[in-house]
């Protein structure tokens, strides 16, 4: 595995939040595993990280669909969007600990549904995986097969996007 961001042979943007202060950073160079382990320290499940003098959490706290940082880097910027996954099934009083989860991916949506409105990227899937919640690290098969249809999707709106492209 590459030790660096330099080493990747695709350039590569890691989001994470620096929780003392409060704020976005992207790593685009220097050491990758710390950055990548930062950018998916959930709170109250995994331990913040501590790279340099900052101490990361989830990069989903301040920017969950991070497309953003494509904008005029790419000549097509996809974003997929996984934030409204993980609905409840029943109607019901959720666990303290369901609840946390829940209320993260909630404010989650709310960050991203008005990212959208600023400024959509040039392709938005939404695979259907609102059956799944944020834990469900080991039904990763199931996921995929789930989003098969968006796989499909985005071929095709790939596809339109290159033919308009050649066809002003």
């Amino acid at each position: 595995m590459p030790g660096r961001f330099e080493d990747l042979a695709i350039k590569t943007i890691i989001v994470a939040t620096n929780y003392l202060d409060r704020n976005e950073v992207a790593y685009d160079k220097g050491l990758l595993r710390p950055a990548v382990a930062g950018s998916m320290a959930i709170p109250g499940l995994f331990r913040p990280v501590i790279f340099g003098d900052e101490v990361l959490i989830d990069g989903g706290a301040v920017n969950p669909l991070p497309y953003d940082l494509l904008l005029g880097h790419a000549d097509i910027v996809v974003a997929v969007d996984v934030t409204f996954g993980g609905r409840p099934t029943t109607r019901r009083t959720p666990s303290p600990f369901a609840s946390m989860f829940g209320a993260a991916q909630i404010m989650q949506g709310a960050i991203t549904a008005q990212k959208l409105k600023l400024r959509a990227p040039d392709i938005l899937v939404r695979p259907r995986v609102e059956n799944f919640a944020v834990l469900d690290f080991f039904r990763a098969n199931q996921i995929l097969r789930a989003a098969e249809g968006s796989k499909e999707e985005l071929k095709l709106m790939l596809g339109e996007r290159m033919r308009a492209r050649a066809n002003p």
